[in-house]
């Protein structure tokens, strides 16, 4: 039996890297933080899958060698710094593992993001270059835009967390008609699950190019298929410069909306092409089941 590793596996991602390891059969092991193994609710469905839990850091280098010394392969599917994805990057060159899936991956294909625009990415890159530099058995998955960020929000990022329903109010960037690509979690999990038990995938990046939509398209279906019409504030391609002055994370709005960066043809493989035996959800299908939660509009 493989043994699998994920970090992070209680945020949205992770959990979704959980559930798809132990369907496929895998031993799967944990890292969380100390105050996360006390939280009993957060606990809970990882205890249910089996999980064996490691308690440690990704700033805890003997932590880390301890959990990756027990697993054949590493999923890192957390958003931290460049310094703690270093110490993972030193603890897995130091244990060795047969494959590791590194955050890094987890957005923007490099090949067609421009350099120097989103610090965040930035800092990926760097950590992407320390994983080759290292020789590690590395796999990439790029998974462009998160359904919970972007879908979920109608393409505002700026709206992420403010509620369980698409907004009331979304802000378009540009003109609108931008294309850009999404995914679900659930989707990104089968991906790295297939990815694993492709030989052919052990030092090689994969790009999955889902469900491309512009902002305007993607506002229209929300409304066909719950009833709401959100209001809708405009932002220029000017003026939201100013805003990534002030916020650089934002910088992301412009990959998406203005440069459509996540909707360019790379010669980075698709995951889609590859694995055609893959199905992805919708970003329909999304909606109407976040309409059924939510109730539709009277």
């Amino acid at each position: 039996m493989t043994s699998t590793l994920i970090i992070g596996a209680t945020g949205l991602l992770g959990s979704e890297m959980a559930r798809a390891s132990a369907r496929n059969g895998d031993s799967l092991h944990v890292l969380v933080r100390p105050a996360t193994s006390g939280n009993e609710e957060r606990m809970r469905p990882l205890k249910e899958l089996g999980a064996r839990v490691h308690v440690g850091d990704l700033d805890d280098y003997d932590s880390l060698v301890r959990a990756v010394g027990k697993v054949d392969r590493v999923i890192s599917s957390v958003h931290v710094g460049s310094a703690s994805e270093m110490t993972l990057v030193r603890a897995v060159k130091d244990v060795g593992v047969s494959r590791f899936v590194p955050s890094a991956g987890f957005g923007l294909d490099f090949a067609a993001a421009a350099p120097g625009s989103i610090a965040p990415l930035d800092i990926k890159r760097t950590v992407f270059d320390a994983v080759r530099d290292a020789d590690l058995p590395y796999t990439v998955i790029y998974t462009n835009g998160f359904f919970s960020t972007w879908v979920a929000t109608l393409g505002d990022l700026t709206r992420f967390g403010s509620a369980s329903l698409p907004p009331d109010e979304v802000t378009v960037y540009g003109d609108g008609n931008v294309p850009a690509t999404f995914v679900s979690e659930k989707d990104i999990a089968a991906v790295t699950m297939r990815a694993l038990q492709d030989p052919d995938a052990v030092r090689r990046e994969i790009r999955i190019a889902q469900n491309r939509i512009t902002q305007g398209a993607m506002i229209d279906l929300w409304r066909r298929v719950s009833g709401r019409s959100p209001r809708i504030a405009k932002t220029s391609a000017e003026e939201l410069e100013a805003i990534i002055a002030a916020a650089p994370g934002l910088g992301l709005l412009r990959a998406f909306w203005i440069r459509g960066e996540t909707a360019l043809e790379t010669d980075t493989p698709k995951a889609g092409v590859i694995y055609p035996e893959l199905r992805f959800e919708t970003i329909e299908s999304a909606f109407v089941a976040m309409a059924a939660r939510g109730g539709r509009a009277g």
